[in-house]
């Protein structure tokens, strides 16, 4: 990337990035904040509350310097979602509350879920969206949980769309979308419901809706090339840190040597065995001792449970678990 392009851009104010998040995931916060400026000390971040339980999450305001988005859409948006939630997730409606993000404050941005880490300089994949005449870059993709298998899911892929990329991590454009256009998207939603994901309704609502204005959009990793092609946790591999960078290493596989720009714990509760837990406890600040005798208990106490679900993982083992427990209930 041409650093003449990007100066310009970094200097503005109107770049920057908006995250998610309640005084529920404090934790995961607390670790977000804590990488994000590390690698990013300057860049402009402004939180979106993701409801009205975030008064411990508002006293972190000045110590790690972001603002607050408050906007009178949020009603609106979480009615888009009400009237697409199935009932599988209570708290779904708030999540569409990110996508004031179009109106917002800034002209150019990333969205971060707060369940990950940041390993880099944001600024390259916010400019890419210029640099490489985007509307949208995402990261991982997953089809099965955006479109639902069929007619309407086969004509997406035909006409080269339905990429179907995550929510939790994505950069666009102010004014790419409009209330307007969103709550009209809602309705036409409504009329294909059964073809959308019955459980991730704004990671649907959102692919949708770029699938059908359409949008030009892209992965990250194959706009900008060098880095991993997914931010998700659960990966191949183990990331090791070289020269204040991390990569992947897994030996014959794509990601190999790639840099890792975000780890993303998607679909994880804080007291699960993570994956690259010890990533995540080295942003924890002053509490990273407590949060490591807190993990070191937690693995003790779950280490029966976690052996026991290896092993009932393995195929043979698998197939004679079922068919027992089958016999059992007869």
């Amino acid at each position: 990337m041409s650093p003449n392009k990007m100066e310009p851009l970094q200097l503005q104010p109107n770049i920057g990035v908006y995250f998610s998040a309640n005084d529920h995931v404090y934790d995961w916060a607390i670790a977000f904040l804590n990488s994000f400026r590390t690698f990013n000390p300057d860049l402009r971040l402004v939180l979106i509350p993701f409801n009205e339980t975030c008064d411990r999450l508002f006293a972190l305001q000045t110590q790690y310097n972001f603002e607050l988005y408050i906007d009178p859409s949020f009603s609106q948006l979480e009615a888009i979602g009400q009237a697409l939630e199935l009932g599988h997730t209570p708290t779904g409606p708030y999540w569409f509350r990110r996508y004031a993000a179009f109106w917002g404050k800034l002209d150019r941005f990333l969205y971060l879920d707060t369940r990950q880490v940041v390993l880099a300089d944001l600024i390259p994949l916010i400019t890419a969206l210029d640099e490489f005449e985007f509307d949208f870059l995402h990261y991982d993709c997953a089809i099965d949980q955006v479109y639902q298998a069929g007619k309407f899911r086969q004509n997406l892929l035909l006409k080269s769309k339905g990429r179907g990329f995550l929510s939790g991590l994505w950069a666009s454009k102010k004014g790419l979308f409009s209330l307007e256009e969103f709550e009209e998207f809602a309705v036409q939603a409504l009329e294909i419901r059964d073809r959308l994901n019955p459980r991730n309704t704004d990671q649907a609502f959102i692919n949708y809706c770029c699938d059908m204005k359409p949008v030009r959009y892209g992965h990250f990793a194959e706009v900008l090339g060098g880095i991993c092609q997914n931010a998700w946790a659960r990966q191949s591999g183990h990331i090791y840190r070289e020269n204040n960078k991390y990569y992947r290493w897994d030996y014959g596989g794509l990601d190999h040597k790639k840099q890792v720009v975000l780890i993303h714990w998607a679909g994880y509760k804080w007291d699960d065995f993570l994956p690259h837990n010890w990533i995540l406890i080295s942003f924890m600040g002053n509490s990273k001792m407590l949060y490591w005798l807190e993990y070191i208990g937690r693995l003790i106490v779950k280490a029966p449970h976690l052996l026991l679900k290896k092993l009932i993982s393995q195929q043979h083992i698998n197939f004679a678990y079922h068919y027992i427990k089958g016999r059992i209930k007869q």
